[in-house]
């Protein structure tokens, strides 16, 4: 049963001067009794002496944190990359060494973040993985059954890239692709900017068929290989069409860091403002807010 509002209200309260009594120490146990408990697990991967590690380490008692982790009836540990490379490697497996993973009841992995977040992406993160648990845990039985098909392995495999678990979707979209699933193409190359593989994004996108999402995915790809100037415009030209769906919000954070790294701050504020202001909350209007927040700090440290 999920916990009311007050009672959320009141661990947030109560655990907002310390993360001891709601992030655990030990890895291997805290692993242990989530499988026993079938409760799903966030790891946060610590990178100790590492400053962006070090400011989201101290952030995780936040209060939106552990609302978060407390309605979604997570347990919670901290781990040292170092010392856990290879699980790193495997749960999140890019980005800066540091992060988060989410496992489900299973040990599988959920969700996952590299590099720092503030409190309110991390909160965002929690809640949509929370949301979606119970459709990722539908396909995973479906990818694993006999009858498995293509579209179940591409749903499934989009899913988990929406999440951020590269290591996970790239088999499944390896194989839809693979089986005929053309849409595939476009979330691999997808993955692969993600991890700043822009040279096997472009052989993945260049057989994906022309639908607004490849083209969102194509803006994406150019805004990681430093092309701004051409990312705007792909991005503005797909999203001025309306079909994009659910990866409106992503092209429209893409598009404002695009404007952003252009030095075109007065309509990237704009954009990323309209997007944070949206109010669902969304991973992508929590990264809006972060991206706003960086713009105002760059204001006074001109580049």
């Amino acid at each position: 049963m999920n916990p009311s509002p007050a009672a959320v209200l009141l661990l947030a309260a109560a655990c907002a001067g310390s993360p001891g009594p709601v992030w655990q120490h030990d890895l291997t146990a805290a692993l242990a009794a989530a499988r026993a408990q079938g409760r799903s697990l966030v790891v946060f991967f610590a990178r100790p002496g590492a400053d962006a590690s070090d400011r989201m380490r101290a952030s995780l008692d936040d209060p939106a944190v552990v609302a978060a982790l407390a309605r979604g009836g997570f347990a919670a540990v901290v781990a040292d990359a170092a010392e856990r490379a290879r699980l790193y490697a495997e749960w999140v497996g890019y980005g800066e060494g540091f992060g988060i993973a989410v496992l489900d009841g299973e040990g599988r992995v959920l969700a996952a973040r590299p590099g720092p977040q503030d409190p309110a992406e991390l909160a965002a993160l929690l809640r949509h993985g929370a949301a979606v648990r119970a459709q990722v845990d539908a396909l995973r039985a479906r990818v694993a059954s006999a009858a498995v098909a293509p579209a179940d392995q591409h749903a499934l495999g989009g899913l988990l890239l929406d999440l951020g678990c590269r290591n996970q979707a790239e088999p499944l979209l390896v194989d839809a692709a693979l089986a005929g699933i053309a849409d595939a193409r476009h979330r691999l190359a997808r993955l692969h900017a993600m991890a700043g593989n822009v040279a096997a994004a472009r052989r993945w996108l260049a057989g994906a068929p022309r639908t607004p999402a490849a083209r969102a995915t194509e803006g994406y790809v150019l805004f990681k290989e430093r092309r701004h100037a051409e990312a705007v415009a792909v991005l503005d030209a797909v999203l001025a069409e309306g079909e994009l769906g659910a990866d409106r919000q992503r092209a429209t954070l893409w598009l404002g860091k695009a404007l952003h790294e252009q030095r075109d701050d007065g309509r990237a504020v704009a954009v990323l403002s309209a997007l944070a202001a949206e109010g669902s909350g969304s991973t992508s209007e929590a990264a809006a807010e972060h991206a706003l927040q960086h713009i105002r700090g760059e204001a006074g440290h001109p580049r």
